[in-house]
């Protein structure tokens, strides 16, 4: 009892203290009352969990205010490990520093402001690639190679694309402005549709790529040929199967970067300055909202596989929903099933053979050879490293596992092959933006259409009948995905049919973080700004 009146009188406390009661930004009162502690929880430390605690820590301690809301973390990751998609191994280098070769996430670009601002944050050191050579096989031959003068490359390119070059850099500037807008804005998004509306995205993540482009007059050589490499390395997709949101975030890989070590790194940092409690090998098996008290609002209470129970006051899932095998046993909407191409990763050290590509000697080789669809027998292979001893270290990418038969004729001397088998990339396809759209969404999302009660058994049939018509609708349409799916549970991966990048990852989980300050305690006052 003593224990009880104590934590309420703390409360009432902190609630008066807390910045909540001072709406800063517009100089106006804030009347919500909050309790002194809000805890949260966060299930998967990948790119998109990572971010959303390490922004949530920085809008909970606003540095221009003296008082510090307090706040419970806690991440909740099954795997041993942080970073989730972007994984590292380490290769001995005799004699020199071993190197760390990506398994999945490989590069990010300058403009990606998250990534590089934390990386400067974390003290980590980056790596530049775009000093290596690019080549594009069709199966039988290279139709084109980079040259060492970029100057040269470019007269190349206009010989055998004409202007599609150029084309595809004024589309590619169209889009990434309306992008980069998005750092420049402190908002919050509860919904994709209204993000991508927001940014003027939505009509260009609602159409086929192939049909983009040849609506912006990119000739079928050109789009094949280097757009659809882009898709095929990025995304295993053709251009028939990926909305051109997708094609054009491939293609805007200038100053590409990595970090020394592991891109991984950048999501450890973020953890580590969340000041979050990390729960490694923890798998939760069970959400369940319990019912509120005392006109309070709803606290989730969730469950390990280990049977040990944990309450808190939001829950933000940052894994996908349909894969997560988590029992949401939750009233929920329907959410957006996203489908994953399998992709295979094969890491071979040795030396490639010059002869598979009708070269006669690895000298002057490209690093990263992409290939075109048809009859290339992988979709890319890329020198991640050169060895003191002479050797390579190569990644592979290809739809299917590789057959030693194939290997054989790709290397003159193999001293092992490392395979991943990775769920790498979301299936990009065009997603409904138009009226008719929004509103059926809207309609699936409204709790006021479970409340509502027909008048008579004809009117209930009809409404039935409605909404089974509606609901196949949606299923077909694939829909969106709302963001806050219930109130006080969020879902930062509703991203990933609309756009999946390690930084639109951390986009996502900012964006989330956002939701959730404003949940605890209403919108914070300033924000620094990243451009």
């Amino acid at each position: 009892m003593r224990f009880d009146y104590l934590s309420k009188a703390n409360a009432a406390i902190w609630a008066l203290l807390s910045p909540a009661s001072l709406y800063l930004s517009n100089g106006q009162p804030h009347a919500k009352e909050l309790a002194p502690v809000k805890s949260v929880a966060i299930i998967g430390a990948g790119a998109a969990g990572s971010s959303t605690a390490y922004y949530l820590n920085q809008f909970l301690q606003p540095p221009q205010l003296s008082y510090k809301h307090h706040h419970q973390v806690t991440i909740f990751e099954q795997s041993d490990r942080i970073g989730g998609r972007c994984r590292a191994f380490r290769v001995r280098n005799p004699g020199q520093k071993d190197e760390y070769i990506e398994l999945g996430a490989s590069i990010f670009v300058k403009v990606n402001h998250n990534l590089v601002n934390a990386a400067k944050e974390f003290g980590l050191k980056t790596k530049p690639l775009d000093d290596e050579m690019v080549a594009i096989w069709d199966g039988q031959q290279f139709i084109f190679e980079e040259s060492q003068w970029k100057f040269w490359s470019i007269i190349k390119g206009l010989r055998r694309w004409g202007l599609g070059p150029f084309r595809m850099k004024f589309l590619l500037k169209t889009t990434l402005d309306d992008l980069l807008a998005w750092y420049k804005t402190t908002e919050a998004f509860d919904s994709i549709s209204g993000f991508a509306k927001r940014f003027r995205l939505d009509k260009v993540s609602s159409i086929m790529s192939n049909t983009f482009l040849k609506k912006h007059g990119l000739g079928p050589d050109y789009s094949k040929e280097v757009v659809e490499v882009a898709t095929r390395v990025n995304y295993g997709s053709n251009l028939d199967e990926i909305h051109a949101l997708g094609a054009l975030v491939t293609m805007a890989a200038d100053d590409a970067l990595q970090i020394q070590g592991g891109n991984f790194q950048i999501f450890e940092g973020m953890v580590g300055h969340s000041k979050a409690n990390v729960q490694l090998n923890t798998k939760i098996a069970r959400v369940h909202r319990l019912p509120p008290r005392d006109g309070e609002e709803s606290l989730f209470e969730v469950t390990m596989m280990s049977g040990h129970k944990e309450i808190f006051n939001t829950v933000v899932l940052a894994a996908p929903i349909h894969t997560s095998g988590i029992d949401f046993d939750i009233d929920l909407p329907p959410q957006p099933k996203v489908s994953y191409r399998t992709i295979y990763a094969t890491f071979v050290r040795g030396l490639v053979n010059p002869g598979y590509f009708n070269a006669t000697s690895a000298e002057k080789f490209p690093a990263h050879i992409l290939t075109t669809r048809g009859k290339a027998e992988f979709t890319s292979l890329s020198i991640q490293t050169k060895l003191s001893n002479g050797e390579t270290v190569t990644k592979i990418f290809s739809p299917a596992p590789l057959e030693d038969e194939l290997l054989d004729r790709l290397y003159l001397k193999r001293t092992w092959v490392k395979v991943k088998q990775w769920k790498a990339y979301p299936k990009l396809k065009p997603l409904p933006l138009d009226e008719e759209s929004e509103e059926l969404f809207s309609w699936l999302n409204s709790a006021e259409q479970d409340q509502v009660v027909m008048k008579d058994q004809q009117e209930q049939g009809q409404q039935q009948q409605q909404q089974q018509q509606q609901q196949e609708q949606w299923n077909q349409f694939g829909a969106w995905g709302q963001i806050e799916i219930v109130p006080g549970l969020y879902y930062v991966n509703a991203f990933e049919p609309f756009i999946s990048t390690m930084e639109t990852e951390t986009i996502a989980g900012k964006n989330v973080a956002r939701l959730v300050r404003d949940r605890i305690l209403g919108y914070c006052p300033v924000e620094k700004k990243i451009v």
